[in-house]
């Protein structure tokens, strides 16, 4: 597989300009802003890593962060479910999702395609959230989104509705719950509903001007140094 490495921008933590709720545990900035994602091999194994702004831990969760929730979708072969459910979003037709991991403060579960869920281990790692999936390695289509942690909703993700609250989250009636995603247009997703999957082919740029670069130093030096 080709590792994948995405950066979020910070400060991007509001979905569709929402409000966080009212009550004073959310007055702390960036607890749900997500700021990176990277995918690799590790062995025959696919490890998941998230970095967030900051850990917040008012609540002294295990995970070592309690008031966000983080969702990672993965779309690993023909169809899959095209609804992300608790982030609120839509996936691309024929693009839906196979298996899940749903990540806070106090539990790390495996979504599989047969509907069985299984507990997964985290670990922090510096700035990082790292999650030892058992997927095998593959060059997948990733949905990430983050929203404010619920321990009422079945996936964990706070609602929003206008007017919002003390606990809830103040936007328009039917937007997503999630507060951030990982994609290229985050307006456009959120406005569509619709989230496009992040892909490591939108990485191969860098790879191809490294060998570029490389094939033009082997000219140079072979110029330079001709064989006798």
């Amino acid at each position: 597989m080709i590792p994948l490495l995405f950066s979020d921008p910070v400060g991007d933590d509001h979905g569709l300009g929402y409000a966080y709720p009212r009550a004073p545990l959310f007055a702390e900035a960036g607890f749900a802003d997500l700021t990176g994602f990277e995918a690799l091999r590790r062995g025959e194994k696919l490890v998941l890593r998230v970095r967030l702004h900051r850990y917040s831990n008012q609540s002294n969760a295990p995970h070592g962060f309690s008031l966000a929730t983080i969702g990672i979708y993965i779309h690993t072969g023909p169809g899959g479910q095209e609804e992300l459910p608790g982030a609120g979003f839509k996936t691309p037709p024929g693009q839906g999702w196979n298996w899940a991991y749903l990540l806070t403060g106090w539990k790390a579960e495996e979504h599989r395609p047969d509907g069985s869920i299984e507990n997964v281990s985290v670990t922090r790692n510096g700035d990082w959230l790292e999650l030892a999936s058992n997927l095998p390695p593959g060059d997948y289509g990733y949905y990430v989104a983050v929203g404010l942690y619920d321990p009422f909703t079945p996936w964990n993700f706070r609602p929003v509705r206008p007017g919002g609250g003390a606990w809830t989250l103040d936007g328009p009636a039917g937007a997503p719950a999630a507060v951030d995603v990982l994609s290229q247009d985050q307006n456009q997703a959120y406005q569509s509903g619709v989230l496009q999957p992040v892909r490591a082919t939108q990485n191969r740029t860098p790879w191809a001007i490294l060998s570029a670069a490389l094939g033009v130093l082997f000219i140079l030096l072979a110029f330079r140094f001709p064989r006798r």
